[in-house]
């Protein structure tokens, strides 16, 4: 029987690879870590650590050995080179029904439910392990106490962003948007629950549970929205400290607390983040689950606005920082030095410290994601190691993120990209990615304008200049381009992380409005060169800003 697990500590124990640390997606992805971490695979005969294939470079670069690893979820890419000679099954379920042949699998409870999900309607036969359970103590928040929370902390965040941006040109008007009274988060919450007559939401993921709570998410503590009575519940191991709200009972686990508090079947629950143990703990309690992490995802995306004094915080630390490390090694590649990608992460976290003392910013900027590697090492995004720099390096890639912290919660992330490139074909691609993303992407954007025809949009932008990237070298005759990237976005809502649930790309039907707040992106990877070139935008009452122009 081949038998699968999630465990992140049997995954480093085997292989050596701490997920979080060594692959991108793990860290990008805080509403949904489980959905794209790695597995383990074993049968009597074999065992194999299955994995996306955006995380091809990064598996190999913490030295698991090819072998041993089985791809799944191809990655999309305009040069076909990058991936010819490693296969990847089309999805998860395709693989696992390949390695099982025939027989039933095995999963452990620590599985995310999304899998379970997808697995057992692709005619695989499962056997499911059950998890223990944790008792829990239940407590109520008081729901004017968590606004209040939200409402000085954004106090703060207008006056710092004010005062950081008076002297910014091209961001004049920006400041107006700012508010701090306005809080939707409740209120919205209710409309998810009320549209789907859900019973009970349960919020495990940490973006969402801090951001209905207020307070960072102690270990093994999940949120419970009740629509019954719209009261906010926390469920927390017996014995955790640090949570605010009155106790109010206790339980033998997650599950039961949700059947006598609930006062219904019909709960909502985060597929990409619950393992299946948890799931089955729900069902056996009589929950019927309802997925929910896209539409959670959306209602954190809708509501950037409220927070866009600490998006612009954000914004503006990303491009100094950013900018400021890959002047660093340009200037040290010109006068003939050598150092490493370390090196430059090391500059790069200097400098969001540095934005941070010299303009006297009161809560804390954090690292929040690193796709920081050269060309020559890989053309896959991926953190960095200690691979060498030197006058053979082609292109340097730094795709970051920071997030804003008060108290542990999240009020705020970005996302841009720059680049290093050191090539003559590089660095005209690299000039004119700056237009497609400021002219081609961000000068579609405006209230009523839909996110897939964005997409379309921009491929009509780049058609007359694709000749022109097959002459210099930046592009092949080898594939079919508009069929290949209409497979990804060209930018993304932003949501407290970026947004898998509104994207830049077909099939997203969401409309933009005032208020909405992204990323727009183009990486181009091809040859010896991984260019990204990515900048955050808002639109606001009478025009979009360029919010990661400095």
């Amino acid at each position: 029987m081949l038998s699968l697990t999630a465990d992140a500590s049997q995954v480093e124990e085997t292989y050596g690879l701490n997920a979080r640390k060594s692959l991108l997606f793990s860290a990008i992805r805080l509403d949904s870590y489980p959905f794209v971490a790695p597995l383990i695979a074993r049968t009597d005969e074999q065992q194999y650590l299955l994995v996306r294939q955006q995380e091809q470079g990064n598996a190999l670069s913490a030295g698991v050995p090819k072998e041993q690893i089985r791809f799944y979820a191809p990655w999309v890419t305009i040069d076909p080179r990058i991936v010819a000679d490693t296969p990847a099954s089309a999805d998860l379920t395709s693989l696992v029904r390949e390695l099982a042949g025939g027989a039933a699998v095995s999963l452990a409870a620590d599985v995310v439910y999304s899998h379970y999900r997808t697995l057992s309607s692709g005619s695989v036969e499962l056997v499911v392990a059950d998890q223990d359970p944790t008792p829990v103590t239940a407590y109520e928040l008081d729901l004017k106490e968590v606004l209040a929370r939200f409402a000085e902390w954004r106090e703060t965040g207008v006056r710092t962003a004010r005062r950081l941006i008076e002297n910014v040109e091209h961001l004049s008007g920006l400041a107006e948007e700012f508010t701090a009274g306005e809080d939707t988060r409740f209120s919205a919450l209710k409309t998810l629950v009320g549209d789907r007559s859900l019973d009970a939401l349960l919020l495990a993921a940490p973006p969402n549970f801090t951001e209905a709570t207020g307070f960072a998410q102690p270990d093994g503590a999940v949120g419970l929205w009740l629509a019954g009575s719209d009261k906010l519940i926390v469920l927390a191991p017996d014995g955790t400290s640090g949570v605010s709200g009155a106790a109010v009972g206790q339980f033998p686990s997650i599950g039961s607390a949700v059947r006598v508090l609930a006062g219904g079947a019909r709960t909502g629950v985060e597929e990409e983040w619950i393992s299946v143990g948890l799931a089955r703990e729900l069902e056996r309690e009589g929950a019927e689950l309802v997925p929910l992490s896209a539409a959670l995802g959306h209602w954190r995306d809708i509501r950037d606005h409220e927070d866009l004094a600490f998006q612009v915080v954000a914004a503006r630390a990303s491009v100094f920082a950013i900018e400021e490390a890959l002047a660093w090694a340009e200037e040290g590649l010109d006068a003939g030095r050598s150092f490493t990608e370390l090196d430059i992460n090391a500059v790069y976290v200097k400098k969001v410290a540095e934005f941070r003392t010299v303009n006297e910013i009161p809560f804390g900027i954090e690292p929040y994601f690193t796709n920081l590697h050269s060309s020559n090492r890989m053309l896959f995004p991926g953190p960095p190691v200690d691979y060498p720099i030197n006058d053979e390096t082609t292109c340097i890639q730094l795709d970051a993120g920071v997030r804003i912290v008060f108290d542990g919660v999240n009020v705020a992330t970005s996302d841009m990209a720059r680049s290093l490139p050191r090539t003559a074909a590089a660095k005209e691609a690299y000039d004119f990615f700056f237009d497609v993303v400021r002219e081609g992407i961000i000068g579609q954007l405006k209230p009523g304008v839909v996110c897939e025809d964005v997409h379309e949009g921009t491929l009509r932008y780049l058609a007359p200049h694709l000749d022109r990237m097959v002459r210099i070298g930046m592009l092949g005759t080898d594939v079919d381009f508009n069929t290949e990237y209409r497979k990804r976005n060209v930018g993304h809502l932003m949501g407290k992380q970026e947004s898998f649930a509104n994207e830049l790309r077909p099939g997203y039907k969401h409309v933009l409005e005032v208020g909405s707040y992204g990323a727009a992106e183009i990486p181009w990877r091809y040859e010896n060169a991984a260019i990204g070139t990515e900048d955050l935008w808002y639109i606001g009452r009478d025009r979009t800003y360029i919010v990661s122009k400095r």
